[in-house]
């Protein structure tokens, strides 16, 4: 279902949906007019896959639902997670975002900062007005398990013993959590039990985990000229990706992995050799695997929802992560 790509696919199935979502988007920049509205116009545009509020869709497709307030909490968990790019960047250094500069690049690290937390604001104010207490409190949760991951993965920069289950303690909070919610707040909307609600906010947490798995083999592997960002950022930064973790497992002695460290400690020159040394040795085989193993958990949990078009198609969307380049 994907060589594609995920964008063509989801274009396809939800492009009233989409239209509408970006229609809403740039309606924000436009009103919030001067500096703040020409900011505003760059990192709410562009060519983002907009995964996130496409699971809002796809939830909300389970059943019947007010197309109004899905489009609502499809663009709120889309400012949300626009938010957390913004920041993402000034933490990583990226000069490089959706094949454009970048905020922190081209306006500096206050400007990023403060554009964040401006949409971050606007998100949180169009939640309140939503008078969708369940979905507010879902969102907020997610929202401070997003935050609290980036925290606690920045905490351990440089700690180069970060164990696999660390690793994943880290990407739950900041990439699942935010998945999970976001097709579960759709099949809320849709009426849908509170089993099946829980049924696939589970799907949604495996796809997120899946999808940060892939996300970080893409950054040590991947084209910018595809991806469309600034790549090896993890690397640069001293952070333990999974690919990383079983590299370091699998060296034989106290003295590779010293020499490893050591590497990672001061990567710039190391880089492309120790990527070469994670294919040598099947690394980012492990890291492939792993992120399919969790597809096939979102696929599973998918089980109690109710058979249809949607319940197909998120499916297919799980599947399609095992294929994604970008």
């Amino acid at each position: 279902m994907m060589n594609v790509t995920i964008e063509d696919s989801l274009k396809k199935a939800l492009g009233p949906e989409l239209a509408r979502l970006n229609h809403s988007l740039m309606e924000i920049a436009r009103t919030s007019g001067g500096y703040l509205g020409e900011l505003l116009s760059v990192v709410l545009s562009g060519s983002g896959k907009r995964v996130r509020p496409s699971l809002v869709f796809l939830g909300a497709r389970l059943g019947e639902a007010p197309p109004d307030v899905v489009l609502g909490v499809a663009e709120i968990i889309e400012l949300i997670h626009i938010a957390t790019l913004v920041h993402d960047d000034v933490i990583d250094g990226a000069t490089l975002r959706r094949g454009r500069k970048t905020v922190v690049a081209q306006h500096g690290v206050d400007t990023a900062v403060l554009l964040g937390d401006q949409i971050y604001t606007q998100a949180f104010e169009r939640l309140a007005k939503l008078n969708q207490p369940k979905i507010l409190e879902l969102v907020s949760v997610s929202a401070a398990h997003t935050c609290l991951g980036e925290i606690e993965q920045l905490k351990r920069r440089y700690k180069f013993d970060l164990s696999e289950e660390d690793y994943y303690s880290f990407i739950e909070r900041k990439t699942a959590a935010l998945f999970g919610v976001s097709v579960r707040s759709g099949a809320l909307l849709a009426g849908q039990s509170e089993a099946v609600q829980k049924a696939v906010e589970s799907y949604g947490s495996h796809m997120g985990i899946a999808f940060q798995i892939i996300d970080d083999m893409l950054d040590l592997v991947g084209k910018e000229d595809v991806v469309g960002k600034t790549l090896r950022t993890d690397i640069l930064n001293g952070k333990m990706t999974l690919p990383l973790i079983h590299f370091r497992d699998s060296r034989g002695s106290v003295g590779e992995i010293e020499a490893l460290f050591k590497s990672l400690q001061h990567p710039n020159g190391h880089v492309n050799q120790l990527i070469k040394d994670l294919k040598k040795t099947g690394s980012l085989d492990y890291a492939s695997a792993a992120a399919k193993r969790h597809v096939h958990l979102a696929i599973s949990a998918l089980a109690p929802a109710p058979a249809g078009e949607a319940k197909d198609f998120l499916a297919g969307l799980a599947d399609m992560l095992l294929r994604r380049t970008a």
